[in-house]
């Protein structure tokens, strides 16, 4: 039988591959020719065909289609660790490209074959989400509940595929762990008492080349996990993968208290087909001894250091240590409904802070407000038009009578607009400077007296690497920021020994920032290539609550900016002109002001 591999190279991916080829099978491979990738083939050389390829081209995918009898669909962009080197969850549109996107253009092209292949489709157990309130095993008529994007993606794509009009199979898969000597930073988002049902890579590897042959899988979803023997806690899994190299337990609060979304589930119907299950966690143990090798006696010799480094990898260890001292202090946080403001509220909340959310929309406010109690947080909105002087008095009155004023003031608020300054209506202009400059300045002016009778408080503005390269097209943005670090900087060596005041500058970030900028208007928006996320960011802030500074760049290699407009700038004179005229369509160039 002719069987096409999407994601062919990947941890289930050789697996599937070597029990097809194993069960006599025509394999094709299709994926992407990166290093790692090409590495593999060249040991399977002349043992498959390879087609390289994008799955978002509908050109691509087609040439892998043709005369198949069956696809399996593995190919998907995943949380924490990725072959491509996308997260799922940080790059939610690059991931929905490609795992939805992509997944709908391998559809089409099965369609228009003369005689269209089946499609196993691998989903995975997340898309049931949280369920450690509800009685195991999880059953496929359960419900989904997917909580993030990877297991919407995966829903969405279970969905596709059964209205393609396809002859079709689901596999939810539980944990598979890869046989790897990576450190996945995911590890210490699962608490240790989270349910988990392990299935071996080579077992899944085994259901899918059972499968293919199959006639009673057609139209049905299975679950494929490790089975009784395998359903397992979380912190089993560890100590038995970290015992087994002689690495101590690691502690509870090193890890996340927040339910991570996997449990055991009922796989009797696809064992009962496939008759799969035939490794378990001890075989899995035994396969990571292999691929260690020497090195797990070094590991075994080293242990402490091994220890050690890996609770500095945990960022819930470092936060619950320095957060005990921030537990019941309050933090301020303009801008906070969407972005660097959400994340910074959402990681504030968790090290214990009580939260004030501040923004105009009073609905997202109250649906991230909703989510840090979920959480176990504290967290209190207050909507309001901080371009407004008598709306900032306001929320200053309001928290002085609920709190007694501030410990933190995180000064975010801001937008962004991009073109010819002489095709921003003065109102704009106006807006602008009101939000992202006298703003700050009123709110320090009217918490710092607080702050400094106390003795303590920390201010922190976030501002832009455009402050110190003042560009063709962010003209106002440019000043205004300016206008913010050199305010912090001034703060903060007149209120040292006093309030802490410091200034965060930040280079592009993955918002919708210029989404919603009124002057995009189709424009090239520079700095969009490989933006920070919100939540690297809010991390970033808590560090430097932690460890205060006059100001920082983020990422760090923007400390250079400033030294390459003191040296080029003769150039950008230059360029700039022409740069900006470049990104503007010509229609937009002959518009008037408004």
């Amino acid at each position: 039988m002719k069987v096409l591999i999407t994601g062919a190279f990947g941890n289930i991916g050789l697996s599937a591959l070597e029990e097809l080829l194993k069960a006599g099978h025509e394999v094709t491979c299709f994926d992407l020719p990166t290093k790692a990738n090409l590495r593999v083939y060249r040991k399977l050389k002349g043992r498959v065909r390879v087609v390289w390829g994008d799955l978002r081209k509908l050109e691509d995918v087609l040439v892998a289609v043709e005369n198949q009898d069956v696809v399996v669909h593995l190919a998907f962009i995943i949380p924490k660790i990725s072959r491509t080197g996308i997260d799922c969850n940080e790059k939610p549109k690059i991931a929905e490209e490609v795992n939805v996107g992509g997944t709908s253009k391998l559809l089409q092209a099965m369609r228009m074959q003369p005689v269209p292949p089946r499609i196993i489709f691998t989903s995975s157990l997340y898309v049931y989400g949280d369920t450690h309130y509800l009685p195991p095993p999880r059953r496929v008529e359960d419900p989904p509940r997917p909580v993030e994007h990877y297991s919407r993606h995966k829903l969405a794509c279970e969905e596709m595929v059964k209205n393609s009009g396809l002859t079709w199979s689901i596999f939810r898969l539980a944990a598979a762990l890869p046989i790897s000597l990576r450190l996945d930073p995911g590890m210490f988002d699962v608490p240790l008492w989270n349910r988990m049902e392990f299935v071996h890579t080579k077992d899944v590897g085994l259901a899918i080349a059972r499968g293919v042959s199959s006639e009673e899988i057609w139209g049905k979803i299975l679950h494929i996990g490790g089975g009784p023997s395998c359903q397992l806690y979380y912190r089993e899994i560890l100590e038995g993968v970290l015992g087994s190299l002689g690495i101590a337990p690691l502690p509870e609060s090193a890890f996340t208290e927040e339910p991570f979304a996997t449990d055991w589930l009922d796989s009797s119907e696809s064992q009962r087909i496939l008759n799969f299950q035939t490794r378990t966690f001890a075989d899995y143990i035994r396969d990571m001894h292999k691929a260690f090798g020497f090195r797990r006696y070094l590991i075994k010799a080293f242990s402490p250091i091994v220890r050690q480094y890996l609770l500095s990898r945990s960022p819930y260890y470092r936060l619950k240590r320095q957060g005990k001292a921030w537990e019941g202090k309050v933090a301020l946080v303009t801008g906070a409904s969407r972005g660097i403001g959400r994340a910074i509220a959402l990681k504030l909340a968790q090290a214990g802070l009580k939260v004030v959310l501040v923004s105009r929309s009073e609905e997202a406010l109250d649906s991230l407000k909703e989510e840090i109690q979920r959480k176990g947080g504290q967290a209190f909105s207050f909507p309001c038009d901080l371009t407004k002087e008598e709306e900032r008095i306001r929320l200053f009155l309001w928290v002085e009578e609920k709190f007694q004023g501030v410990d933190v003031l995180i000064n975010n608020a801001g937008f962004g607009w991009y073109g010819y300054l002489k095709d921003m209506s003065w109102d704009l202009t106006k807006e602008m400077i009101e939000l992202n400059a006298t703003c700050p300045v009123h709110l320090i002016k009217l918490f710092l007296p607080g702050m400094r009778n106390r003795s303590r408080g920390y201010v922190i503005n976030i501002s832009s690497i455009a402050s110190e390269i003042p560009s063709q097209g962010v003209a106002i943005y440019a000043a205004t920021k300016s206008f913010l670090s050199t305010l912090s900087s001034a703060l903060h060596r007149e209120l040292k020994g006093w309030v802490t005041v410091s200034s965060i500058k930040l280079g592009a970030v993955d918002t919708e920032f210029f989404e919603h900028s009124p002057g995009e208007a189709n424009l090239i928006i520079p700095g969009k290539v490989f933006p920070l996320s919100p939540e690297k960011v809010a991390f970033k802030v808590w560090e430097l609550l932690n460890r205060p500074r006059r100001e920082i760049y983020f990422p760090r290699w923007l400390r250079v900016i400033p030294v390459l407009e003191f040296t080029f700038g003769w150039l950008f004179d230059a360029l700039g002109p022409a740069l900006l005229r470049r990104q503007i369509p010509r229609s937009a160039r002959s518009s008037k002001t408004p």
